[in-house]
């Protein structure tokens, strides 16, 4: 954000060199707001990811009104990685957050 609100759309890209499986999503905000960052995949061949490649499902990671936020169900989403893909991370929508860290928590294959 540079000492602004975060804007949305695609604020990075994320290529995985291995094979895993997606345990867990934690958000750690700057401060108290609210953020959803949808996460797409995509094949490097098929670079860049698309809204259509999203792995989140109706469960984009969120934070609401708080400074963190963590999710283990992952209800819905595409959670194998296959080594080469990259990973797209795409702010939907924020209020008042400057700084916020989006980690998965992932198993190798």
């Amino acid at each position: 954000g540079g000492g602004s609100t975060i804007t949305t759309g695609i604020k990075g890209y994320l290529p995985i060199d291995f094979g895993c499986t997606i345990l867990e999503v934690e958000m750690l905000a700057d401060q108290s707001g609210s953020i959803a960052v949808d996460i797409w995949k995509d094949t490097y061949a098929n670079f860049p990811p698309l809204d259509a490649d999203s792995i989140t499902a109706s469960a984009v990671p969120t934070i609401s009104t708080a400074v963190k936020a963590q999710d283990a169900t992952l209800t819905g989403w595409t959670t194998s990685i296959v080594a080469g893909d990259i990973l797209a991370f795409n702010v939907d929508s924020v209020t008042s957050i400057q700084r916020v860290t989006v980690a998965l928590k992932v198993k190798k294959t």
